[in-house]
């Protein structure tokens, strides 16, 4: 049987300065290069290794390492390995839709709505996660960012963040 994913939230963005999730990234999971603007993220490893690229370097973190991305960074991070890692992020400043985007992708693959590196099956629902989690695209895929955010804006005008929200984020 397949580990399920999860996050958990350990400390918000509405009541703290900074967000700090736990989450669990299944073999094969990984994302795109890619950066953000409103946030430095920090990834400390708490079960498994994982492979993180940051700016030009790669790392293979191990249990106890961390790796901090400042804004405008570019990184991606990927389970190379055969087994489940378990992740503590700090988000400085917290995002609160940051948060809720992790809960709406996990939430996603649970129900088997994503593929197995995690990117969910629906455009529309990967236009959103991309625009809730603040994250910008790095080389050729940088002139889809226009497209993804006009159906982001399209998905939240037709309810479907407000879907997503009610059955992922409460």
């Amino acid at each position: 049987m397949k580990t399920p994913g999860y996050v958990r939230l350990i400390q918000s963005a509405d009541t703290k300065k900074n967000s700090v999730l736990e989450m669990n990234i299944l073999p094969g999971e990984k994302t795109p290069w890619h950066y953000h603007t409103m946030f430095s993220e920090t990834f400390e490893i708490l079960k498994g290794t994982l492979e993180v690229g940051k700016g030009n370097d790669i790392y293979h973190l191990n249990v106890g390492e961390i790796a901090t991305i400042k804004p405008r960074e570019k990184h991606y991070f990927h389970n190379i390995s055969k087994d489940e890692c378990i992740i503590k992020v700090t988000l400085e400043p917290g995002n609160k839709n940051f948060e809720n985007s992790l809960l709406i992708y996990k939430g996603l693959a649970n129900n088997g709505l994503a593929s197995a590196a995690g990117t969910p099956s629906k455009f529309l629902d990967l236009a959103l996660f991309i625009y809730l989690n603040n994250s910008r695209m790095v080389g050729f895929q940088k002139v889809a960012e226009p497209i993804f955010n006009y159906v982001a804006g399209v998905a939240i005008k037709n309810g479907r963040l407000n879907e997503l929200m009610q059955k992922y984020c409460n």
